[in-house]
């Protein structure tokens, strides 16, 4: 028999942007939307907004530049899975 998962909110959140990075609707060295939008735009929380950049950036995919924003970081600079 197989068990149902039930996932995150910010798991969800995270594929979606993670596969919007992917897709190249954030290219490489731009800004992904800051906590403030990802709240609006995901109906989510702070706390829920800030797990999925954190979890984007232990990827590999971004980077947080403190006052300046959340960075897509360039497939040739992502580190190897």
């Amino acid at each position: 028999m197989i068990k149902w998962q039930p996932r995150h909110r910010w798991e969800e959140v995270a594929d979606d942007l993670r596969q919007r990075i992917l897709d190249g609707e954030f290219p490489p060295r731009t800004t992904i939307p800051g906590i403030p939008r990802l709240m609006q735009q995901y109906d989510i929380g702070r706390n829920t907004a800030l797990h999925v950049i954190a979890a984007l950036a232990e990827e590999g995919l971004v980077v947080v530049r403190r006052s300046m924003g959340t960075f897509v970081i360039p497939p040739e600079d992502r580190p190897q899975p």
